[in-house]
């Protein structure tokens, strides 16, 4: 298969491309691939890693109010389609997937007016505007949640398959996974986790939940990933250095292993990560970010807790009392726990990059049997 990815703005827009690559790579060796970010973005740094072929396009996300700067960053984005369709030109792609974010949507467009076929894959369960915008005229939307469809009634060609999660992600067993970083048995381990940039007031929030609770509790260890913003000026405190069985650092280098360690996860609500807490099963407590498009943080988050997958408290009622007392009543409510884990367990599918394959290889088949046809029929007329 000769494909190009295309994503970017985060690294939740990077990750499932990468899986679905890593997927087309195991199975079809063969296969030519090509990922389109934007200029300077630091996601595209996994893309370099995994070895594949990139180019960047330049192009700003575009802002809801109309003023001149906006005006500028849409002459940039229809800029950013002429660059791509000579990409695309010349690549010569089989087909187009989107993973989400602004740099989707130059790529998509421009591979639409070249007659390749297109999908895009929406992760959120409330689409993003870039799915919204360009969904009807792909030839194919790929969800990790079936409810996200009702969001997007007009289109009629859409296929729930799950978040794909890169092969390097995998949930480790308990008993090693803690030995590993050091937790007994015996000990509740917390793990909390602000995303690769970080959070100001959950930073704030969890550290005085720390400092009061966790290095106070023999049984309690806990780390905190404060994103690598904060961390600098944290790096001082005896935290950090490791405290009362506590420590903070500035990002997970082994999520999996951490996350199969932990007996309840205090994190934000982005698709990603939330596959990866329900890829090992772990009990969360998601903190949604407000500063997203959408609220789409919150919908995911409560997509979730309603389930009984998840506890969901919004940033706005967030207080370093409420968290403390919440981590108490899991702590010591063992069934609970258990229960929210196997709710969220029911969250993870296992083999959504092979789906996407198995998906993109359907659009391909119909295309060329339908360009077959076409062609059968004017010899005939």
């Amino acid at each position: 298969m000769d494909i190009i990815l295309t994503g970017g703005g985060t690294a939740g827009h990077v990750s499932p491309a990468l899986a679905v690559a890593e997927e087309i790579m195991q199975s079809e060796p063969n296969s030519r691939i090509l990922f389109i970010g934007r200029e300077d973005g630091g996601e595209n740094e996994a893309v370099k890693k995994a070895r594949i072929e990139l180019k960047t396009l330049k192009i700003q996300g575009l802002k809801r109010k109309l003023t001149p700067d906006n005006i500028k960053r849409v002459a940039t984005a229809l800029s950013a389609e002429r660059s791509a369709r000579e990409i695309i030109r010349d690549f010569k792609p089989e087909i187009v997937l989107g993973t989400g974010g602004y740099v989707c949507w130059p790529v998509l467009r421009a591979a639409m007016r070249l007659g390749i076929p297109t999908a895009i894959h929406e992760s959120n369960a409330t689409p993003g505007l870039t799915t919204r915008l360009l969904a009807r005229k792909c030839d194919l939307l790929l969800l990790n949640h079936k409810e996200t469809a009702e969001k997007l009634k007009k289109y009629n060609r859409a296929v729930t398959v799950g978040n794909p999660l890169r092969r390097a992600f995998k949930k480790s067993d308990r008993k090693a996974a803690r030995a590993k970083i050091g937790i007994r048995e015996k000990e509740t381990f917390i793990l909390s986790v602000g995303g690769s940039i970080g959070a100001e007031k959950l930073n704030d929030t969890v550290i005085e939940v720390m400092e009061k609770y966790s290095t106070v509790e023999s049984d309690v260890k806990h780390i905190h990933a404060t994103g690598k913003r904060y961390f600098d000026s944290l790096k001082t405190s005896k935290l950090a250095a490791g405290y009362g069985g506590c420590k903070i650092i500035p990002y997970v280098d082994d999520m999996a292993t951490m996350l199969s360690a932990a007996d309840i996860v205090i994190s934000r609500a982005g698709a990603i990560t939330l596959s990866e807490i329900a890829a090992v099963g772990a009990p969360p407590i998601l903190i949604p970010s407000p500063n997203v498009s959408g609220n789409h943080q919150f919908n995911n988050a409560k997509r979730l807790a309603d389930a009984g997958a998840a506890i969901l408290i919004e940033e706005k009622n967030l207080t370093p009392e409420m968290l403390k007392s919440t981590l108490i009543r899991l702590k010591n409510q063992k069934n609970e726990r258990k229960n929210v884990a196997k709710n969220i367990s029911a969250f993870y599918t296992p083999d959504a990059a092979k789906r996407i394959k198995n998906e993109l290889k359907k659009v391909l088949f119909s295309k060329k049997g339908s360009a077959v046809q076409k062609s059968a029929k004017i010899k005939q007329g």
